[in-house]
């Protein structure tokens, strides 16, 4: 009969390979299927919600799955492993998906238009240009020709008025806030309790 010990220690080796194949040949795959492309275009509150029911599934696998055997460890170092990696890959890939859409949107321009945008783009402060490419990035390729064509004056007096959002927008951003902290700090717990058992 084999060593529990070692068949412990099998277990935990195939895990981290089963894990790292999962990586590129399951959970990179899901978010280019129709599906993944849906989830990605979630928004933040949503895409925080579905993070924080993963964390609660990942809780639930850690406190209920026993280790009592080899494949029952393999499957909860398994188990325990998908929350986080489809967490990571739905937030991660949001912000990814929304820049792509903008670079595709900017190389939609005309060269003359594109060059006029940019140098107005250098010409702002750094934290001003933060709060513009994040209102471009919503913008269809017609809505950005037509502001390329306003004055600098007129775009600033424009985006003027998205500065301040309005309440509902405000308590949604304070509580997407703080589900994500509330979930950092989950997965903080979790990696250390991972840490503690090896």
């Amino acid at each position: 009969m084999i060593d529990p010990k070692k068949l412990d220690g099998l277990a935990t080796f195939s895990a981290g390979y089963l894990k790292r194949w999962l990586e590129g040949n399951l959970y990179d795959r899901i978010f280019k299927t129709e599906l993944g492309e849906k989830l990605k275009s979630l928004n933040k509150k949503a895409r925080y919600g579905i993070e924080f029911g993963l964390n609660l599934l990942t809780a639930f696998f850690d406190q209920k799955l026993a280790e009592d055997t080899a494949l029952k460890k393999f499957v909860k170092e398994v188990g325990i492993d998908m929350g986080p990696e489809i967490s990571k890959r739905l937030i991660n890939n949001a912000k990814t998906q929304e820049e792509k859409e903008l670079v595709n949107v900017l190389l939609g321009l005309e060269d003359q238009t594109l060059i006029e945008l940019l140098n107005w783009l250098y010409d702002i402060e750094a934290t001003e240009r933060s709060r513009v490419l994040k209102q471009l990035s919503h913008l269809s390729l017609d809505e950005v020709i037509r502001l390329a064509k306003l004055t600098n004056e007129n775009r600033k007096k424009l985006f003027a008025l998205f500065e301040s959002p309005p309440p509902s927008e405000k308590v949604i951003n304070k509580a997407a806030s703080k589900l994500k902290s509330f979930n950092e700090q989950w997965e903080k717990w979790l990696e250390e309790k991972r840490k503690a058992r090896k």
